[in-house]
């Protein structure tokens, strides 16, 4: 008996949705809605998005995504991530491996030419900067003792206000990046929560598939921002609106997905490298 399928499907009604509203609210594609309701899991993507797509179901109709999920455990297909993640590591392993093999003999065998380019780099500098220093010796010998004021060409001017430019705007650039930090505050294995601090006008997330295709779904504030399925190669960009508190990002596919928020990579926590199905929130300081 599909218990599951028509506890969502009676929430549903209850609160007035149609398959077509549901699909609208949740990004899941019509058939598969269907498919829950009548307890036919072979029709998804893969089987770990079955309990993902489940959650969007019950929290979009005000039913608890986990604790239904917790409820009908033996009734859902379960994703095997031990077994799944454990070929990824060792995947990943074996390639760091080779990596560093090859980069250690690369080094090894053309340290002598880099030295030699160092060595001539230094010599180049220490003859440039006795070239300027001569010249700008030179150029103060011409001023005449008499004169009190010493006249700077235009060009100079505008070199100089170039460079006090180019200097106020690199220093408001630093600040800006100092401004924004990411800090983990606790990773049970599946959930992983961040504390943001820093400006957040125009904040934006990026999610990219790398290796395989994910399910992915943002809320902020408890509310569906974007969800849907980016295949390898693509990635789904979201903007947060401004005054958002709190922002959870749930993936479906972790070892495939990567994450950046505003132009810096947010990798997982070391307690969430076993779990394929990730939660991740953003607290907004």
């Amino acid at each position: 008996m599909n218990e599951i399928g028509e506890k969502l499907k009676e929430a549903r009604k209850a609160k007035g949705y149609t398959l077509d509203d549901l699909q609208q609210m949740t990004k899941i594609q019509k058939r598969y809605l269907i498919a829950i309701e009548e307890g036919n899991y072979d029709v998804m993507p893969g089987k770990f998005y079955a309990r993902a797509f489940i959650k969007q179901y019950a929290d979009t109709v005000g039913l608890n995504g986990d604790q239904l999920l917790e409820e009908y455990t033996d009734a859902v297909p379960h994703t095997h991530d031990e077994e799944y993640v454990e070929k990824v590591s060792t995947d990943q392993t074996r390639s760091g491996k080779n990596t560093e093999n090859v980069f250690l003999t690369k080094v090894q065998e053309y340290l002598p030419t880099i030295l030699i380019g160092l060595l001539a780099v230094a010599i180049v500098a220490a003859i440039y900067f006795a070239v300027i220093k001569t010249n700008n010796q030179g150029n103060e010998d011409m001023i005449t003792k008499e004169s009190d004021e010493i006249t700077v060409s235009s060009a100079d001017s505008i070199s100089e206000e170039e460079s006090v430019k180019e200097s106020s705007e690199s220093a408001v650039s630093e600040e800006s990046e100092e401004a924004q930090g990411i800090e983990l505050l606790s990773s049970n294995g599946s959930t992983t929560t961040y504390s943001v601090t820093g400006i957040f006008e125009g904040s934006s997330l990026i999610l990219t598939a790398s290796g395989g295709d994910s399910w992915v779904s943002v809320e902020g504030d408890g509310t569906t921002i974007d969800a849907q399925l980016i295949t390898d190669g693509s990635n789904l960009e979201t903007e947060i609106p401004d005054g958002t508190s709190s922002l959870v990002v749930i993936i479906g596919n972790a070892p495939a997905t990567k994450v950046n928020f505003n132009g810096k990579d947010v990798p997982y926590a070391p307690e969430a490298e076993n779990s394929v199905r990730q939660e991740i929130e953003f607290k907004f300081e």
